[in-house]
């Protein structure tokens, strides 16, 4: 029995690795160059949301299903129809301890002790506790891994590899099911089952802005690109020609807080930081944003507040060096070299004294950063970048003031949501060393001043091609379509989108890794 498999991507790669431990001969395509392999997974920065996993255990963390879906439906938003999307997100709240982590760490893949703590959202209503379980290698060690596992693997014979060939058509058999795809150079491959794994709908502009949700307003003019640009659709669009359902595909996970590549690799290439969280977010004019925005509590709000509160749709992050050095971070491996390169050594003196080179390197050579020894010097500059008119260097000179003077008057006068913020994040391990002591903006002893010109970018599709809890891909009708399957951010990563509006983090390649598995068992029991 053979089985194609269209993307080799990260979902696509476990899907392939569990068909040969499956016994399935694996044909796998992709348009993509051999380096290309394991598409967005090899640039991510390789979270994993787990429940009750050994390391919340041993950071005396208590988490358990009830706790976590809890969290995960509320923020999801589900709709009464989304009968498919609450069944996923259950049954990976439920699994994905054993069948996400357990089976990576079988291949070797390990992961960082102490769990971050993303999404928390703006009143407490995102992670209940930390969940972001942190790949030791960041995303290209998780990629590494399955594919060695999948090259030393002892059917490896039963493996077909087929790179920079593109799928344009999904093949009928003749009495409803499919049995094959055509190729861009119109030949045809031929197979018991097909699996689409060849990601979303971010890579396509054009998709993105038709579908952006309606809660966020008219799309902004400028978008950057996070996603990677062979997600374009195409097959989204083929699946829905051929009799499948694709659904909720408005539900977008964008960010608020992406900067343009210093380096960029392809068009308008974004990067998502970590924006520094003792830096004020400010609108174009310089107007601080009230109630204050912290993009890392909840990203959805802080897009949200981006988009339907400012014309020009992009923000101002204004911190100084000290903030920068001790809290700026970029989510990616590209970035993170000591996590990525598993250098303990490294890693551990940047959690002491912080990111100096990664502050140079982006303050030198990212168009979106700008620097100055005083707000007036500041201000000018962030006017000269945009060009737009829009700041008001006097408004911008006194929210920083106020803030700082806020911080003077002591902790019994602290009256300032976000520094109430600050006080819990250091109330956390992870995140005490990352997160500076409560630190004015203006502190001439802390500077040169720093400004962030925060934009929205692309990144992942929510909904996606309908899947059974068998990654079997849905008619509208609501039954399978015999052969056809879908996994990862293809299929909304499971069901069609098992995520609702908003995500948790680290449920991405959770879900790719998930749907992957059980797609390959599900193709194996048929």
């Amino acid at each position: 029995m053979t089985v194609i498999v269209v993307g080799a991507g990260i979902a696509g790669l476990v899907t392939t690795l569990e068909l040969l431990n499956h016994g399935r001969d694996v044909i796998l395509v992709d348009r993509c160059e051999p380096s290309e392999v394991g598409g967005l997974a090899r640039e991510a920065f390789g979270g994993m949301f787990m429940v009750d996993s050994p390391e919340q255990r041993r950071s005396g963390i208590e988490d358990s299903f009830e706790l976590a879906y809890d969290d995960w439906s509320r923020i999801a938003e589900f709709g009464p129809d989304d009968e498919l999307p609450r069944a996923w997100a259950a049954e990976y709240v439920r699994r994905s301890r054993d069948e996400v982590g357990g089976w990576l760490r079988s291949i070797g893949v390990k992961f960082f002790p102490v769990v971050n703590w993303a999404e928390r959202g703006v009143d407490g209503d995102g992670n209940s506790v930390p969940r972001f379980h942190l790949t030791w290698g960041t995303g290209k060690a998780l990629v590494d891994a399955v594919w060695e596992a999948i090259e030393r693997h002892p059917r490896r014979s039963a493996l077909t590899v087929r790179l920079r060939a593109r799928v344009v058509a999904v093949l009928r058999d003749g009495v409803g099911g499919v049995d094959g795809v055509r190729l861009e150079d119109s030949s045809e491959l031929r197979a018991s089952a097909v699996v689409i794994a060849a990601g979303g709908v971010g890579g396509n502009l054009d998709i993105v802005r038709r579908e952006w949700p309606s809660e966020l307003g008219d799309a902004p003019e400028h978008i950057l690109m996070g996603s990677h640009y062979y997600a374009d659709g195409a097959l989204h669009e083929e699946v829905t020609r051929i009799g499948g359902n694709v659904t909720h595909l408005s539900n977008m996970w964008n960010y608020a807080d992406a900067v343009r590549h210093p380096e960029p690799r392809r068009p308008l290439h974004g990067l998502k930081l970590i924006p520094p969280r003792s830096g004020l977010m400010m609108k174009p004019t310089g107007e601080r944003f009230f109630p204050p925005v912290m993009p890392t509590f909840d990203n959805y709000y802080a897009l949200e507040r981006m988009c339907n509160e400012t014309e020009q749709k992009y923000a101002w992050l204004v911190c100084n060096q000290k903030i920068a050095r001790r809290e700026l971070d970029v989510s990616g491996a590209q970035h993170n070299p000591s996590i990525r390169n598993k250098s303990l050594p490294r890693f551990l003196l940047g959690i002491l004294l912080g990111k100096p080179t990664l502050v140079r390197y982006f303050t030198e050579r990212c168009p979106d950063f700008v620097t100055a020894p005083t707000l007036p010097e500041l201000t000018a500059k962030m006017a000269e970048s945009t060009g737009d008119g829009a700041l008001d260097a006097e408004l911008l000179e006194r929210e920083v003031k106020r803030y700082d003077d806020t911080l003077a008057r002591g902790k019994s006068l602290w009256n300032d949501d976000q520094i109430r913020r600050i006080a819990q994040l250091r109330s956390w391990r992870g995140d005490r060393l990352r997160t500076c002591k409560f630190q004015a903006i203006a502190d001439p002893s802390a500077g040169p001043l720093i400004a962030i010109r925060l934009q929205p970018m692309a990144r992942k599709s929510l909904g996606g091609i309908q899947t059974d809890l068998e990654c079997r891909v849905m008619s509208p009708a609501g039954t399978p379509i015999p052969g056809l399957y879908a996994v990862g951010e293809a299929a909304g990563f499971g069901g069609g989108g098992l995520h609702g509006k908003r995500a948790l983090e680290g449920t991405f390649l959770g879900g790719c890794v998930f749907t992957g598995r059980l797609a390959a068992r599900a193709i194996a029991g048929a």
